[in-house]
């Protein structure tokens, strides 16, 4: 019975990713044919174009519309997600917390050396991956191209900077991770979450390196106490990896060169990660009325 109970406990821990796929096919299917209709009522002589392989392609894969459907999903999900998170875990008769209770200059330092840190962490898993399956650099760079990531547009900014680290923490740092944690330890929750993050890309290169970050996300916000923390760490990241260019990573052949970048920036994360656990110290004291509160 005990083994029944645990199963369905870890079952339902997949409810909040399914429900944000299920947003975002409806929104996908919604959109497509939206701009079918359009394109037809603009331009009737396209529909005998319609089985074109080439044309179909070219119609799905605009830049600007695959972002727009993007921003689109990310908003729905995270009302979605947000409203079930504040339903089931936020606290209602308790004060919110004073954003000094939740931050100080070291857990800013503190973020800022962790995504640093990761961001050439994972470009080393990337560069390893790519190295095992250049097909699965192949995917994950055409994936990157038709978002419009080789020019960046103030809608693709705000949806990768703002939108979707909000939508995702909730979905994955918030409902997933709350309900994981009753069903087994945070470690286990931890990883279960993060993995269930990767798999939420669809790509073997994202996946890698986004259930990285997510196990990093995890432990940003389950010792913070607050989701908020694990959002502005992810902001960070997306910031890093949508306006710093290439020329900022190692491109050469000297194993030596990569090896003291690899170490580096495992010791950047691992500055960062002492940094935060001294930030959360140096806190302001909580207020018994504010302790506990998942926000």
């Amino acid at each position: 019975m005990k083994i029944l109970k645990k199963t369905g406990s870890i079952l339902f821990c997949l409810l909040p990713v399914l429900l944000a796929l299920g947003i975002q096919l409806i929104v996908s299917f919604a959109g497509v044919f939206l701009k079918l209709i359009l394109e037809l009522a603009s331009n009737p002589e396209s529909i005998g174009q319609i089985t074109d392989p080439d044309f179909t392609m070219n119609f799905l894969m605009d830049s600007q519309f695959l972002t727009g459907i993007s921003a689109i999903y990310a908003v729905i999900a995270a009302l979605a997600l947000g409203f079930w998170y504040w339903k089931r875990f936020v606290p209602k008769k308790q004060p919110r917390r004073e954003i000094s209770v939740l931050i100080n200059p070291w857990i800013i330092a503190a973020l800022a050396l962790l995504m640093l840190g990761m961001q050439y962490i994972s470009t080393y898993v990337v560069a390893l991956l790519a190295a095992v399956n250049p097909d699965w650099y192949h995917t994950y760079e055409e994936l990157m191209k038709s978002i419009g990531f080789e020019n960046v547009t103030p809608l693709l900014a705000v949806y990768s900077i703002l939108i979707a680290p909000i939508s995702e923490e909730l979905i994955f740092r918030g409902v997933t991770l709350k309900y994981a944690r009753n069903a087994m330890p945070f470690f286990a929750a931890n990883i279960f979450q993060a993995v269930l993050f990767g798999a939420f890309h669809g790509n073997v290169i994202q996946g890698a390196y986004a259930f990285v970050v997510g196990l990093f996300c995890g432990y940003v916000c389950y010792k913070g106490g607050s989701i908020y923390l694990s959002i502005l760490f992810h902001m960070l990241f997306n910031i890093w990896g949508t306006f710093i260019p290439e020329s900022f990573s190692y491109s050469g052949n000297s194993i030596v060169i990569h090896f003291a970048i690899f170490a580096s920036a495992v010791c950047t994360a691992a500055l960062g990660i002492f940094l935060y656990r001294k930030g959360l110290e140096k806190r302001v004291p909580m207020p018994e009325a504010y302790k506990n509160r998942p926000d």
